[in-house]
This record gives C-alpha cells, structure tokens and sequence, in this order.
C-alpha cells in the first residue's frame, strides 16, 4: 500500500515538473522597451523649453510639414561653447532624440536661421 502512495506521488511529481518545463518554453520573453522620458513636438517656429534629469531621454518630433533643424548648445560660465550637436535635417514626422548627462543649461535651435530657439536644464 505504501508502496503505491510513493508511486502516486512520483508520477504527481513527474507529471508537474513536466507540465512546468513546457510551458516555460512555450512563453518567448519580449524585449523590454523604454521609452523616451521627455517627448517634444516641434510645429512651425515653436521649440518648447524643457527641464530633466540627467541622463533622461529627449526626443523630439517634427510634427510640422516643413523640415527643421535640431542644433544643441552648452556653453560654460564664460560663456565659452563647451558642447555642441544634433542634426542638420529633421524632416517632417522623423524624431531624433539624445540623452544627456551634464547637468547645465543648453539652447536648442529648431529653425534652420536659429531664430527659434529653447532652453533644456539638466538637473543632476
């Protein structure tokens, strides 16, 4: 008799460990997304300003129908240029985004004769 409650338990077992592997391996695992943190859309001569942490993701959308630039800028105390960069052509509905680290004050220029412009604080 007892030897049957041990046969019953093994198979219980058996059977459980079987059906546990399976549906492991039938589950795939999806890759985690994350998305930008700050999300900035930018329409005719309009460039919001911004503030994030460092290290939180920009990225900026050209919502408009005319393309744009998207040129970055930090200068230091003195007003020196210490960081400059983005890019030359933001045609209509692309994104271009960037994370940045250096807390401090930056201008963005969203217009191709930089008359548009905002600022972003990078807090630390």
């Amino acid at each position: 008799m007892r030897n049957n409650h041990v046969m019953v338990w093994l198979v219980f077992m058996f059977s459980a460990l079987i059906m546990t592997a399976c549906g492991s391996t039938n589950s795939p695992v999806e890759p985690m997304v994350t998305p930008p943190a700050i999300s900035v859309q930018i329409t005719k001569e309009y460039c919001p300003s911004i503030e994030v942490q460092a290290g939180m993701q920009i990225a900026w959308t050209n919502a408009d129908d005319a393309d744009h630039v998207l040129w970055l800028e930090r200068k230091d105390e003195q007003g020196i240029l210490v960081d400059a960069g983005g890019t030359d052509l933001l045609q209509p509905g692309t994104t271009f985004s960037i994370t940045l680290t250096e807390p401090g004050q930056y201008t963005y220029y969203c217009s191709k004769d930089r008359t548009a412009f905002g600022t972003i604080v990078v807090f630390p």
